[in-house]
């Protein structure tokens, strides 16, 4: 930790002595199904470069979490250093490269499977999963309702003189 506790259910994680930065452990994360963000710390040559990232714990408390669910979540974040370790090996120290190793990685797969099988267990307030129009991980059905989407926003793009190009 950056800082010797909390006051606000925040937590800077520093993972420079780690020699990591936040961005791939955040693009890791991210992948595992874990949200967090990068983040800079005091002492960070630049901000593009973060050394750390941002743990908040008020998503989870509202999902009915408490201290035995938080050292299970501790352990998926060590996970998470040690793959963001193992895959940066592999991938050398560009964050591009890095993240197209994450694509194939049979551990992180493992990760976001554990962290999805743990997650199901605290359901979010106000939201109903029978309500959901996919209630599986179906890629390829999400994939083309995604696409859909992108075609009706191409076409109205059209319609209105901006030639239907998406912006990035």
């Amino acid at each position: 930790m950056a800082t010797g506790g909390t006051d606000n259910h925040l937590v800077l994680w520093d993972l420079r002595p780690q020699k990591l930065t936040g961005s791939k452990m955040e693009k890791l994360c991210d992948v595992a199904c874990i949200t967090l963000n990068k983040n800079a710390i005091y002492g960070d040559r630049s901000a593009m470069s973060p050394g750390g990232v941002r743990v908040g714990a008020p998503a989870l408390t509202t999902r009915g979490m408490n201290e035995p669910e938080f050292e299970i979540i501790a352990e998926f974040l060590h996970r998470a250093v040690e793959l963001c370790l193992a895959v940066q090996t592999k991938s050398g120290p560009r964050l591009a490269d890095f993240a197209k190793a994450l694509g194939d990685d049979a551990d992180v797969a493992k990760l976001r499977a554990d962290v999805n099988e743990f997650a199901q267990k605290f359901p979010m307030p106000g939201f109903e999963a029978s309500e959901l129009k996919f209630k599986t991980h179906d890629v390829e059905a999400i994939e083309a309702s995604a696409a859909a989407v992108d075609a009706l926003f191409e076409s109205d793009g059209a319609a209105a003189g901006g030639g239907g190009e998406k912006s990035s």
